[in-house]
């Protein structure tokens, strides 16, 4: 078991990180001069500072899109899993460009998802077809919609997996063949080649 001595000891909580992480926060960028004359030390110490911290993985620059300006939907789903399927189903959901986190839990359900669509009639499609329908170990699942965004919200947004050259989706569906995306009531999935949404890579 950690404790808390254990725990500072992987993270150092001086205020020279403090200022770093509050820099990080503000505007996503450091300036090293700054908070080294603030503190009597060079720029390189600052920076050198920095990149310690991400070599031993404290903290991880990363991308975070305002999800509010992008009027994308945004669910949770809450999953029970049976145990022996559970890490293969969570590492297909670690390849959807859907998922923004992805979670164990500890009570009725054991897994819960964080995910985007552009619209309601996706998200519909995504729950009773693309997440659900191709993955077996899955024992119980409840979506919860999230209402309208009235401040900024910023979340990673997975843009590695915008990969549109393939047929088959990562949960192994093929929008191709889907009766939602044939009726258009669907734009498809980001990480296939017939998506036909606003992350299209032109």
């Amino acid at each position: 078991m950690d404790t808390p001595k254990k725990f500072k000891k992987k993270l150092k909580l001086d205020k020279i990180n403090i200022e770093l992480f509050k820099s990080l926060d503000e505007d996503g960028r450091i300036n090293y001069s700054r908070i080294g004359k603030k503190f009597g030390l060079s720029h390189v110490a600052i920076k050198n500072r920095y990149e310690n911290l991400i070599k031993k993985n404290i903290i991880k620059p990363s991308l975070l899109v305002n999800f509010s300006k992008l009027d994308f939907k945004l669910a949770i789903l809450l999953l029970e899993l049976e145990t022996e399927s559970l890490d293969k189903i969570k590492d297909i959901y670690s390849k959807c460009p859907r998922v923004l986190f992805s979670f164990n839990l500890i009570g009725e359900y054991n897994h819960l998802l964080l995910f985007f669509a552009e619209n309601l009639e996706t998200i519909e499609t995504i729950f009773n077809s693309c997440m659900l329908y191709n993955l077996k170990g899955v024992r119980k699942s409840n979506i919860l919609l999230f209402g309208s965004l009235k401040e900024d919200l910023f979340l990673p947004l997975n843009l590695s997996q915008l990969d549109q050259q393939n047929e088959n989706t990562p949960c192994g569906t093929c929008c191709k063949f889907c009766k939602s995306f044939i009726k258009g009531q669907c734009i498809g999935c980001p990480a296939s080649k017939y998506y036909e949404g606003p992350l299209k890579i032109t």
